[in-house]
């Protein structure tokens, strides 16, 4: 059964409260990975009390998962994104424009390490960042390709899901399995390559890509 994630209660939020507490969670986890980062290291380097995170959240699992969402939103944010109208060509210009730097900005390589980690001792961690983040602009993702599987951009067997998997698949390999420190350059060359795998060559082409 799928477990809910609970919302917290109590007095409106200050928007730089939750900034900072945000930041100094997701900077913990960063360094520490999930069984490091606790309220009290949390509290302190943010500057608040832990009553005022209890308020917010109800578990480390659900304040580290907003944090890595926060991190996604801006992310999406600073590309202009706008997944749900976007066609498939907007989308691999986004990709390939302004993934690779925000993946070696944000340490990409590391918060890989740190989520995978967490999995076998923290589920309800990917669970949450999963439900609330990943799941509906993956659902997004899946509009995309069926338009363009219906405009014949995409061949018509394209399974969405798939397509995403291997696109993430491959990123995952090339930035957490494969040793030494990866450069903008080298990821955007990587993700070109592994799009034109997928079928995107003509998209790329006409990207100039």
């Amino acid at each position: 059964m799928t477990r809910k994630v609970k919302r917290g209660t109590g007095r409106p939020r200050r928007q730089e409260t939750d900034v900072a507490i945000l930041d100094a969670a997701l900077s913990i986890f960063l360094q520490a990975g999930f069984e490091g980062t606790s309220f009290e290291q949390v509290a302190r380097r943010a500057g608040v009390s832990r009553a005022t995170i209890y308020r917010r959240w109800a578990s480390r699992e659900e304040m580290i998962a907003r944090a890595l969402g926060r991190l996604k939103e801006e992310s999406e944010e600073g590309a202009g994104a706008r997944w749900e109208k976007m066609r498939l060509e907007e989308l691999v210009e986004m990709m390939v424009e302004y993934g690779p730097k925000a993946w070696v900005d944000n340490d990409a390589r590391r918060l890989l390490a740190r989520v995978a980690g967490s999995v076998p001792d923290a589920p309800l961690l990917v669970q949450t960042f999963w439900e609330v983040y990943a799941a509906p602009r993956r659902a997004a993702f899946s509009a995309i390709v069926e338009r363009a599987r219906s405009e014949r951009v995409l061949p018509a067997n394209t399974d969405p899901e798939l397509f995403q998997a291997m696109l993430g698949g491959a990123m995952m390999h090339k930035m957490l399995l494969e040793p030494g420190e990866k450069g903008e350059a080298e990821l955007r060359a990587h993700l070109c390559a592994v799009l034109r795998q997928l079928g995107l060559g003509a998209v790329l082409d006409r990207l100039g890509r």
